[in-house]
């Protein structure tokens, strides 16, 4: 009889420890879940951080060396800086969506522009190299403006 009452208190201790963990396990769960997300989304932010720094960085590489092939059309240019650069963030682990890394590639040409460095300016035409047969007299006017007046020579001397 004493076995049995102590097989009772054993079976209450182990239903009382399956209780206590059945209504402390959905607490913990609820306390705990705001900070799992909270890590999560923090995560995901430095990856996303990441992968556009990484992205500008090879854009800002390969704009410069694309830029100077005249071979390529201006839209080539662009796509085939697109393909490298979506290329290498894949090789990297991470994937950017294709308006993003038009995006930076686009940011990398604007500033590669800003240096100056850009070749693909409108040829600029030299001056006309004026005639002998003519002689220019340039005047410049109190708002400092310059005037250029041509007067042709004659070579006939009937009238000089």
């Amino acid at each position: 009889m004493f076995t049995h009452i102590l097989d009772v208190f054993n079976s209450l201790k182990a239903t009382g420890v399956v209780a206590f963990f059945v209504a402390v396990i959905p607490v913990v769960y609820k306390l705990i879940n705001p900070y799992l997300q909270k890590k999560i989304a923090t995560e995901k932010n430095v990856h996303a951080q990441q992968a556009l720094e990484l992205g500008l960085k090879l854009a800002n590489v390969i704009v410069p060396e694309l830029a100077v092939l005249a071979a390529l059309s201006k839209s080539d240019r662009k796509k085939e800086a697109m393909r490298f650069v979506n290329d290498q963030l894949k090789a990297n682990g991470f994937d950017l969506d294709y308006q993003v890394i038009a995006g930076l590639v686009e940011k990398a040409y604007q500033a590669y522009k800003a240096t100056g460095a850009d070749n693909h300016f409108a040829p600029i035409t030299p001056a006309p190299v004026e005639s002998e047969n003519s002689q220019s007299a340039k005047s410049i006017d109190a708002t400092g403006n310059v005037s250029q007046t041509s007067q042709a020579t004659e070579k006939g001397g009937a009238n000089a």
